[in-house]
């Protein structure tokens, strides 16, 4: 997703799988490359440490790929450039892949590196907000088009006015009663440096946990399954290290990428990371990461229909590709 909106998508990306970037010359001696394209959601940062881990590292070297990780920003859209060619692997949402599919375009999820969605609602302690039962009649700043919102009302019986988001942090620093949706590895950090006691709920409590998975599209996966399997295999890889805390390769990868991502807010977002189990989930070891658990993708398709997001009927099958997984 566009780290906080819905991508917006027509039926042109119905010819995706095509124009994707060519190998690149080997960097020295040994084994030509296959060069790919990962697209992020964001700006370089911990969220998407594991990628940057395998790069820095060598790992997608070791398994014969030259990896070009394109950062995205406020107005990024991975699964457009994935769906027209000129990316061949996106970072995302589960819940933006099945809406995606849904809409015509062939995705196909591959692996999850995060198994519980980072999003949450930031509210000030002093506001009184205990649960989710407590947004009720509440105006909440959030990106309008996202499922959540719609989740919540529909699982806690509640209505919230939604203002559409300016992914700042000044009208919530101003007044004591503003809600805002975040992501708990980076909203909170810095208006708790400004003095806000802040407190987060976090959406995934609420039933509604999509993954964060990597992707491609159809046509990639019929004619470049072995890069498919080349690059999940080395990002897992990727991922297990950067949670087992060998984060330097990574972390200094990210921080000459984005000059924001300094080592304090790099450590924040780690612990964040750990603190709220975004990688592992409840599993007590990492060998989880890159794991896509059917029967989650299809509740979550029963969430999506019952909240009419969905305009045909889609098995897991539609979106899911299992011959990745680790």
């Amino acid at each position: 997703m566009n780290r906080l909106g819905l991508v917006s998508l027509s039926v042109a990306f119905l010819l995706a799988g095509c124009g994707r970037t060519e190998p690149g010359p080997p960097a020295g001696p040994g084994p030509r490359l296959a060069r790919v394209v990962l697209q992020t959601d964001w700006f370089a940062e911990p969220e998407q440490g594991g990628f940057y881990e395998a790069l820095a590292k060598g790992y997608y070297r070791d398994a014969g790929l030259d990896v070009v990780i394109r950062q995205g920003g406020p107005s990024a859209h991975p699964a457009t450039m994935v769906a027209t060619g000129r990316a061949d692997f996106g970072i995302d949402t589960s819940d933006d892949i099945i809406l995606a599919v849904n809409r015509g375009v062939p995705l196909a999820m591959l692996g999850a590196y995060m198994q519980r969605n980072p999003q949450a609602i930031m509210f000030h302690r002093e506001s009184g907000i205990r649960s989710f039962r407590d947004l009720d009649g509440r105006t909440v700043m959030a990106v309008p088009s996202l499922p959540f919102i719609a989740v919540l009302e529909n699982t806690f019986h509640i209505r919230m006015s939604v203002m559409p988001s300016d992914f700042g942090m000044s009208r919530f620093l101003a007044d004591r009663n503003f809600v805002q949706q975040c992501f708990v590895t980076d909203e909170p950090y810095y208006v708790r440096r400004q003095g806000a006691d802040v407190g987060v709920l976090m959406i995934s409590d609420a039933g509604y946990s999509p993954y964060s998975v990597w992707y491609a599209t159809r046509g990639f996966l019929e004619h470049h399954a072995d890069l498919a399997r080349a690059f999940s295999q080395a990002s897992i890889r990727g991922w297990r290290e950067f949670n087992r805390g060998d984060r330097a390769p990574a972390e200094g990868l990210i921080g000459s990428l984005n000059p924001r991502m300094d080592t304090e807010f790099m450590a924040y977002g780690a612990r964040a990371m750990r603190e709220y189990r975004l990688v592992t989930g409840d599993s007590p070891t990492d060998d989880i990461i890159g794991r896509i658990s059917r029967d989650r993708i299809a509740a979550e398709i029963r969430q999506l229909e019952a909240i009419g997001l969905l305009e045909r009927p889609l098995s897991v099958d539609d979106v899911f590709d299992p011959r990745f997984q680790p």
